[in-house]
């Protein structure tokens, strides 16, 4: 079977996720809005992948409750137990009395894990792309400005329900992926 990278190639979510995640502040801000607050890394640049891509909101009304259906599916079933896994490994390698090789293939394992984490998180932003792609893949020019604040708008819609309420640092998060995203 071919590895996730590359099933991805080409596929301009997956493009726009790499971009995005490798600018600077994104990773960070983006692992604290799902550790703070819970919510879906895949989700919010989704979400802003949507706005970024020029559909405005419509396209997020249009998809959102399939998009929320299939994270909470792919997040609880297959995402949160590798996750939980790789944290509780964590926690045996620290605290317990591997030493020496057996320490080292413990933490060799804990990688192996945290990859299988990765690769599903990427499966599930392909699964994202396969809800709206329906094979024009047409961009829409739209100015940086009005791009932000219909991620804005995607996020705020996400965020309501899903039931996540930002508080301001959660706020000062999104305004971090956005304004690296779009400028300020």
């Amino acid at each position: 079977m071919n590895a996730p990278h590359a099933i991805a190639k080409g596929n301009p979510l997956w493009d726009f996720v790499t971009w995005a995640y490798a600018e600077p502040g994104i990773e960070k801000a983006c692992l604290a809005l799902q550790n703070r607050l819970g919510a879906d890394v895949n989700m919010v640049l989704f979400c802003t992948w949507l706005a970024y891509r020029g559909t405005g909101t419509t396209h997020l009304a249009k998809f959102l409750g399939a998009a929320l259906k299939l994270s909470r599916e792919w997040q609880r079933t297959l995402v949160e137990p590798l996750r939980s896994c790789r944290e509780n490994m964590k926690d045996v390698i620290e605290t317990s009395l591997l030493v020496g090789s057996d320490r080292a293939a413990a933490s060799d394992l804990r990688e192996r894990v945290k990859q299988c984490e990765l690769d599903m998180e990427q499966l599930q932003t392909l699964a994202f792309y396969s809800l709206i792609n329906d094979g024009s893949d047409q961009a829409i020019a739209r100015a940086p400005s009005e791009q932000k604040d219909d991620a804005l708008n995607n996020l705020t819609v996400y965020f309501s329900a899903t039931g996540i309420k930002l508080d301001p640092l959660g706020q000062t998060h999104v305004m971090r992926i956005l304004t690296t995203v779009f400028g300020a």
